[in-house]
């Protein structure tokens, strides 16, 4: 088993998801409807998602837009280069680029509405992404996040070897965790939605003075 918890995580988990890039990974699209839902509530016209991978909650999205009257400039950020490219790949009218959770390359106060859909339990430095994600958010702007749930013990348990393997997977969080983490950061979580068998959305808003 690598040790990938004190050196090298960030590294290992390009090179899994690059890897990844040819091949169907994940069950992301249970928290579509969610993040459909809350974004007809939306008015804004910036929105960032963040671990886009190759685009499909973006494709989801524009499907959604070309139903409404909303027009919005879409953004798709990713750490894998791999990833990037198939959406690219896609011609999609949105802007991907390669990036870092921990450090985004765009201005304070650039986005309405960022999405986050199980890339999350990934990031090394959940504070710093956290930061992040608020800094770039506009007053009252928006956080849709996606996260695997799973019940207290065998959360735990997993939790204990999650580091030190290959896939990048760095820790499940508990509903709990999740509000705590972001509370320090001053952002709320509104409302949370089970999906079936182990996620949960969570809508959250930036709070401002």
């Amino acid at each position: 088993m690598k040790l990938n918890k004190f050196s090298g995580y960030k590294k290992n988990t390009i090179n899994f998801f690059d890897k990844m890039a040819d091949n169907v990974h994940g069950d992301s699209f249970k928290h579509y409807n969610n993040v459909i839902g809350w974004l007809e509530r939306e008015r804004g016209k910036e929105l960032l998602d963040l671990g886009t991978g190759k685009g499909p909650l973006l494709e989801k999205i524009l499907d959604f837009f070309k139903k409404t009257e909303k027009k919005w400039n879409l953004y798709g950020i990713d750490i894998s280069p791999k990833m990037i490219e198939k959406a690219l790949e896609k011609k999609l009218p949105a802007k991907f680029q390669v990036g870092d959770s921990e450090n985004l390359p765009y201005t304070d106060s650039t986005f309405d509405v960022i999405t986050c859909i199980n890339s999350f339990h990934h990031y090394e430095n959940p504070k710093n992404a956290i930061k992040e994600i608020r800094r770039v958010l506009k007053s009252d702007g928006t956080l849709i996040l996606g996260e695997i749930w799973l019940p207290s013990p065998l959360r735990k348990l997993i939790n204990i070897f999650l580091p030190y393997g290959t896939t990048g997977d760095y820790r499940i969080y508990s509903r709990r965790e999740i509000t705590t983490l972001f509370s320090q950061e001053d952002m709320v979580v509104l409302e949370k939605k089970y999906v079936f068998p182990s996620n949960y959305t969570y809508l959250l808003r930036k709070i401002t003075d």
